[in-house]
C-alpha cells in the first residue's frame, strides 16, 4: 500500500519486516527443540530395544532384526544431529532476533520523523541505515511473511480462512519429524505387544 509520506511508509515497511523477522525467529526455535526432541527420542528407542534382549522379555522380532534396527536408528540419530547442526537453527533464530530488534529500533527513529514531510537528507539516511541491517542477515522464508501477515490484521485484510492456511502450512514443515517418530513408536510397540 502506497503512503503519501515516505516516513510512513518507511516506518510500514519496517514494522512488517520486523515482524516477519520475530516469527522467523520463533520458526527456527520451534526446528531446533523439534529436531533435539526427535534425536532424545530416537536415542531412548536405542536404549530401550537392547533391554527386551537383556531382561528376557519375548519380542515379536528375532535378534538380528531388532540388531538391524538398533544400526537404523543410530544413522537416523547421527543423520538428523549432522542436519541439525549444519542448518544451525538456534544460531540462526537467534540472528533473527537480532535483526528484528535492530529493525524495530530504526522503526522508532523513523516514527518521530512522520511528520517531517521536508527533510529528505533524514530519509536517505535512515533507508540507508534499514538497507544496511537487511543485508547484514539472511532473510525470512515465506512462511514467516504469512505468520506475521495473520497477526498484523491492522495492516492487512485477510481472508477468514487465512489463520487456518498459514497453520497449516506452519505444521506441514515439521511433518518430517512426526513420521519420523511415527515409525519409531510404530516399530516400538510392534517389537512390545505380542
Amino acid at each position: 500500500m502506497q503512503k503519501e509520506n515516505h516516513f510512513d511508509e518507511l516506518y510500514d515497511r519496517m514494522i512488517k519486516t520486523a515482524a516477519c523477522r520475530f516469527a522467523a525467529n520463533d520458526r527456527l526455535k520451534d526446528h531446533h527443540n523439534v529436531s533435539l526432541w526427535t534425536i532424545t527420542f530416537f536415542s531412548m528407542g536405542l536404549v530401550f530395544i537392547p533391554l527386551v534382549d537383556i531382561f528376557g522379555l519375548s519380542s515379536n522380532f528375532s535378534t538380528n532384526y531388532t540388531s538391524f534396527i538398533q544400526v537404523v536408528l543410530a544413522i537416523v540419530i547421527l543423520v538428523i544431529s549432522v542436519l541439525l547442526n549444519m542448518a544451525g537453527f538456534s544460531v540462526r533464530a537467534e540472528k533473527m532476533h537480532q535483526c528484528a530488534m535492530l529493525v524495530n529500533n530504526l522503526a522508532r527513529k523513523v516514527h518521530r520523523h512522520i511528520n517531517d514531510r521536508s527533510n529528505p537528507e533524514i530519509y536517505d539516511e535512515l533507508i540507508r541505515e534499514y538497507d544496511d541491517v537487511l543485508q547484514r542477515f539472511e532473510n525470512h522464508a515465506r512462511i514467516d511473511y504469512l505468520y506475521a501477515k495473520k497477526h498484523l490484521s491492522s495492516h492487512y485484510k485477510n481472508p477468514w480462512y487465512f489463520p487456518v492456511t498459514v497453520r497449516l502450512k506452519y505444521f506441514f514443515q515439521f511433518t518430517p519429524y512426526i513420521l519420523l517418530l511415527g515409525l519409531e513408536v510404530s516399530w516400538l510397540v510392534l517389537l512390545a505387544i505380542k
